[in-house]
């Protein structure tokens, strides 16, 4: 896509309007996953003016001061027209081999073309030492920004809840069951509309939140069983969990098609969360940012009822 036709899927749904008023343009990619869905919702209630980037422009839709644009900035050629004029940024891609480069590429062209501060959703345990590829791609990316010279907010989630919406929901819905190779061990899942109101925080407070790497967690550990038992009682039906070795998950998730690199940095993160220890470790930040407590599993359940 070139620079015209980015230009030019400004049209439909746009607020031109008020991105030449004195307000700050907000630019979120990754605009109609879990977190950015929930992320454009927060920033419109603001009165923010945000500048909402998606690939599909079927997905777009009409809210108060958001002016949606169609484009993939993992094409370094539409990143001038993606992010001129832009004064604070939120950056969430898909996690597709390569996805630290285009990450980084858009904090070059950021910091060239003046933005203030960046948000950047990265992952727990994202480090040069980590045996995960996606993990040591966000490290790089954290880098990358961490040397610009932008305002810069970190955050690291552990395990979004809504990931539960893809497998866990299909062999919920047709097997009764709940499929996984962590054993008993457990982990302070995070409902991805917590991490959004963050990162929410962040964009409409820079000044609070400049400088800081925030670990983002549910404000309790809980393991599969008690997942199976949350949606047990938010379906009424009877769910069950059923733990599975490192070579049986890789089996079935090599059955169900997903890609190598993909399967081996899942299987690195359900082995930590195994042994237990760190990923078991509760973050405040949720609830010291937001001033209430972290989503429960319960409450997710409730919520995705129909889902499962």
């Amino acid at each position: 896509m070139t620079k015209s036709q980015v230009s030019a899927n400004l049209a439909k749904y746009s607020n031109l309007d008020i991105e030449i008023m004195s307000k700050e343009i907000i630019t979120v990619s990754g605009s109609t996953g879990n977190i950015g869905h929930e992320l454009v919702n927060l920033l419109s209630a603001a009165e923010s003016s945000v500048r909402a980037v998606l690939r599909n422009f079927a997905r777009a839709r009409p809210l108060p001061g958001v002016t949606w644009l169609q484009a993939d900035v993992s094409d370094g050629r539409v990143l001038d027209a993606v992010l001129a004029g832009t004064d604070r940024l939120f950056i969430l891609t898909d996690n597709g081999p390569g996805f630290g480069r285009t990450q980084i590429a858009m904090i070059h062209a950021a910091e060239r073309l003046g933005v203030k501060h960046v948000v950047k959703l990265s992952a727990l345990g994202a480090s040069p030492h980590t045996q995960s590829p996606l993990a040591h791609e966000h490290w790089l990316a954290e880098q990358a920004l961490e040397k610009s010279g932008m305002s810069w907010t970190i955050l690291r989630p552990h395990v979004f809840m809504q990931n539960w919406l893809g497998e866990v929901a299909d062999t919920v819905r047709s097997e009764g069951a709940i499929y996984a190779a962590i054993g008993a061990g457990k982990v302070p899942f995070i409902d991805a509309r917590d991490i959004a109101a963050v990162a929410a925080e962040a964009l409409l407070h820079p000044e609070k939140h400049a400088g800081q790497k925030y670990v983002l967690t549910g404000d309790v550990a809980v393991g599969y069983e008690s997942l199976a038992q949350a949606i047990s009682k938010a379906t009424g039906r009877d769910i069950v969990y059923k733990s599975l070795s490192m070579e049986e998950m890789r089996d079935r998730m090599e059955k169900q098609g997903i890609g190598a690199e993909m399967i081996d940095s899942y299987l690195a993160l359900a082995a930590y969360q195994k042994a237990g220890g760190p990923t078991e470790r509760v973050s405040a930040s949720v609830k010291e940012i937001l001033g209430r407590p972290a989503r429960t599993i319960e409450d997710f359940a409730k919520d995705y009822r129909e889902r499962f």
